[in-house]
């Protein structure tokens, strides 16, 4: 009896939340909520795990594998630069200091340490080490979406350590990061040669953003072409979705068509928009690319106005990473006039069913966890979503405040 009252429960819960009328308001206190329980759970602090210490002084205490930072919010890692993108922005909104500050103070804690670590990993393995990622500069996911936050804060703090690592990283994307023959991303794993549709925003939001710090034709170019060539590589005609990678080796597509590497990639492409001149040559063609994916993705909206984990499995989970992302990609289009209007109604089914998935103190559910390349569907039918996973957080926060802005009317 007990399960069934909760069932009714939850059902009554999801039909008050589509009932209601939603403002402006109602929206930007949402995502509000959701940051500060960000902002609440960040503690510029260091942890021993093995000691079981905390850390104020990271040089003095001195470094090893089992120091890391307390607070994953202030950790190196690409979810972290979506998650800094979405303050920024939020902060452009409000005002609010807290919020125009937060990547700022995170970028501030890690710096002040950067030279030290550096010395620290010189020459090791860094594999398996805390904030690797931040020095290592071997893929896109070491540089690309932190390095593109970075820019921003650097176009208002002109410090010479955060254009030496933007430097670093332009080096590592545009002249290191492998490739094959015709200039895609790839990957040397789990195959040589992969192309994984997660890096398609693990690239352009940083070189889109090269673009808008440089003025240079060169990093709008570079963008451009990788949204035009992941499309020709990860495209499914029968679907209309993304595969989730292309082998090289064998010459075929693989994975499965997973929620969240469709959502890198049309929040990629559409982050691309914002920032392309209005006056580039092939603007037009990426603009019928995003149309393209929002049409077909939105065919595999479920009622409740959430996706998949697999968009076209109905049995697999509903997750919210990859609805954050199209609700945010759709509403950014709409925003835009880059399509047509009546698609709002999908990013407004779609912030709707998120609101499901978001707790009282702003904590999100249903995010899948960090995956890679499977070889079967049911890996990912089997992934993990832990509470609060942060791989979403930043998702969430822009298609809430994208959303709103379809409010205004």
């Amino acid at each position: 009896m007990k399960k069934y009252f909760c069932c009714f429960l939850l059902i009554l819960i999801s039909f008050s939340i589509f009932a209601q009328q939603l403002s402006q308001q109602d929206v930007l206190n949402t995502v509000k909520k959701v940051a500060d329980n960000v902002i609440k759970n960040t503690t510029y602090l260091y942890y021993d795990k093995e000691a079981g210490e905390l850390i104020t002084d990271l040089q003095k205490y001195g470094y090893n594998r089992n120091v890391t930072p307390q607070s994953g919010y202030n950790d190196w890692k690409y979810w972290n630069g979506v998650v800094h993108i979405g303050f920024n922005r939020l902060g452009e909104e409000t005002g609010i200091g807290r919020y125009k500050n937060f990547a700022r103070k995170n970028f501030e804690f890690f710096f002040k340490d950067y030279e030290y670590l550096k010395a620290v990993y010189d020459g090791k393995n860094q594999w398996g080490f805390p904030l690797a990622q931040a020095v290592r500069l071997t893929e896109l996911d070491d540089c690309g979406a932190m390095g593109a936050s970075l820019i921003e804060l650097y176009i208002a703090d002109k410090k010479p350590a955060y254009k030496a690592y933007i430097d670093a990283a332009t080096a590592h994307i545009m002249e290191k990061q492998q490739r094959l023959p015709d200039g895609i991303f790839s990957r040397p794993h789990p195959h040589n040669n992969t192309v994984w549709a997660d890096d398609l925003y693990m690239s352009v939001p940083f070189i889109a953003r090269m673009g808008v710090l440089t003025g240079k034709q060169e990093y709008f170019d570079e963008a451009v072409n990788q949204v035009i060539l992941f499309n020709r590589y990860l495209f499914d005609e029968r679907t209309g979705l993304m595969w989730h990678c292309y082998y090289d080796d064998v010459k075929a597509q693989g994975g499965t068509f997973w929620g969240r590497c469709n959502g890198w990639m049309m929040m990629a492409t559409a982050d691309l928009l914002r920032l392309l001149p209005a006056d580039h040559p092939r603007r037009s063609e990426v603009i019928s690319l995003l149309q393209r994916q929002i049409r077909n993705t939105a065919q595999h909206q479920s009622k409740t106005g959430l996706w998949h984990q697999i968009l076209n499995k109905e049995d697999s989970y509903p997750e919210t990473s990859c609805t954050a992302m199209f609700t945010y990609s759709v509403a950014l289009a709409v925003n835009n006039g880059w399509i047509d209007r009546r698609y709002r109604t999908i990013a407004m089914a779609g912030w709707r069913g998120m609101l499901t998935q978001i707790t009282a103190e702003g904590a999100v559910t249903g995010i899948c966890q960090g995956t890679g390349i499977g070889n079967d569907v049911k890996f990912y039918y089997d992934r993990p979503a832990p509470y609060n996973d942060m791989h979403g957080l930043g998702a969430v926060l822009l298609a809430g405040l994208e959303v709103q802005k379809l409010l205004k009317d």
